[in-house]
C-alpha cells in the first residue's frame, strides 16, 4: 500500500511538472529532481510510521503542496505568473475507487468552487474557480504561499509532538498508581 501511495504521488508530481516546462532538458531535470525528493520524502515518512505527511515544494513557477493522510494523497499545484497565482489544480488519489467516486460526487455538487472535475479510477482532479483560488491564496506571492504552507506544516508537527507528549504523560501517570 505504501509503495502504491509513493508511485501515485510520484506520478502526480510528474504530470504537474510536464505541463509547466516547455524545454525538454528543463523537463527532464524538473521531473528527475522532484521524483528523487519525493522518494526520499516518502521513504522517511514510511520509516517513521507517520500517519500524516505534509510537504511543500517550489518547482519553477508552481508551488506544490502534498498532504498524505488516511491513505489519501492530496496534491495541490498553485501556478504563478510572476507574483500572481493564475491557476490551482488539485488531485486526490484515494485508496479505493469507491472513495474516489464519493469525493467526485461531492466536488460535482460544489460546482460553484471547481471547474473541470474529472474522475480516473481512484483519482479525482479539478481546477479551482478564480474566486476560490483567490480565497486560498489571498493574493500571496509564490514565496509567501510557500512560507504559509511551511508554517502550517511546522504547526502540525508541533501539535503532533504535544499530543505525543500528553500521551506519554498520561501513560506515566497510570503506571504509578
Amino acid at each position: 500500500m505504501k509503495k502504491v501511495i509513493l508511485a501515485v504521488s510520484v506520478a502526480v508530481m510528474m504530470a504537474a511538472l510536464v505541463g509547466c516546462n516547455s524545454n525538454a532538458v528543463q523537463q527532464k531535470k524538473a521531473i528527475d529532481e522532484p521524483m528523487k525528493q519525493e522518494r526520499q520524502f516518502m521513504d522517511q515518512a514510511i520509516r517513521q510510521h507517520s500517519p500524516d505527511v505534509m510537504r511543500v515544494d517550489v518547482i519553477d513557477s508552481t508551488v506544490v503542496f502534498t498532504h498524505i493522510y488516511d491513505g489519501i494523497v492530496d496534491v495541490k499545484a498553485y501556478t504563478f505568473n510572476g507574483d500572481v497565482c493564475t491557476a490551482v489544480e488539485r488531485v486526490y488519489t484515494f485508496p479505493s475507487q469507491m472513495s474516489a467516486l464519493r469525493h467526485y460526487r461531492d466536488a460535482i455538487e460544489r460546482a460553484e468552487l471547481y471547474d473541470n472535475v474529472e474522475l480516473f479510477n481512484n483519482q479525482v482532479r479539478y481546477r479551482l474557480k478564480e474566486s476560490q483560488q483567490y480565497r486560498e491564496t489571498k493574493g500571496l506571492t509564490k514565496d509567501q504561499l510557500k512560507e504559509k504552507f511551511d508554517k502550517q506544516i511546522a504547526d502540525a508537527k508541533a501539535d503532533m509532538a504535544r499530543d505525543k507528549e500528553k500521551m506519554k504523560d498520561h501513560h506515566r501517570g497510570r503506571s504509578h498508581k
